[in-house]
């Protein structure tokens, strides 16, 4: 039996600095919701962070902003998926700040 191999998964984790303040209140509610089809099936909270399953939306930076998220985490991310190919982004506290992205000291 041959079992099919999926598409390659890229991820890159960077630093909650990265993120306002507002934007970590925001991400944890959505990564706590437990109704059924919330956010929380695609913005997961890691304990010093969140996971975000890019490819769990087609435009995910347009939910990103529907959601509220301030303008610079949506440039984080859209500038990361393109660089990158990325399918996941781990924003965590213990992730590295990356130069030439906006940072906040919160």
């Amino acid at each position: 039996m041959t079992i099919p191999i999926s598409p390659l998964r890229l991820g890159l984790q960077c630093s909650t600095a990265h993120i306002t303040e507002d934007d970590n209140q925001r991400l944890y509610q959505l990564s706590h919701c437990q109704d059924d089809f919330s956010d929380d099936e695609w913005l997961c909270y890691t304990g010093t962070g969140y996971l975000l399953r890019l490819e769990a939306w087609t435009h995910p930076v347009l939910r990103l902003k529907r959601l509220g998220l301030s303008k610079a985490c949506r440039r984080l991310v859209t500038t990361l998926m393109k660089r990158h190919q990325l399918t996941y982004l781990h924003i965590d506290a213990l992730g590295d700040v990356l130069p030439d992205f906006a940072t906040f000291d919160w």
